[in-house]
């Protein structure tokens, strides 16, 4: 499978895109990477590939106090929240 700028998408690349087509709500690394059964490094890597080709993107959630956690979803489904911090953006 490749994607619009005709780069090859891999294994780990489809099927982390097939569950955010899947989910409802922007998911973790560590969400994505315990459904796939997939190591948490591998997980990261693979969303920041897929969001340099621009197929999701992601955004920091504060989760407790001095805490945060990136959250991945379909580039398309791009929810507009007022505290929205997009990664790469400054």
């Amino acid at each position: 499978m490749q994607n619009n700028t005709g780069i090859l998408l891999g294994k780990a690349d489809k099927i982390i895109m097939k569950l955010l087509k899947k989910s409802e709500r922007a998911l973790s690394t560590y969400e994505i990477a315990k459904m796939l059964n997939l190591s948490w490094a591998t997980a990261n890597t693979h969303c920041y590939k897929l969001m340099s080709l621009g197929e999701i993107s992601g955004r920091n959630e504060e989760v407790k106090i001095g805490m945060r956690r990136i959250v991945w979803m379909l580039a398309d489904r791009i929810e507009n929240k007022g505290n929205r911090n997009d990664i790469g953006a400054e």
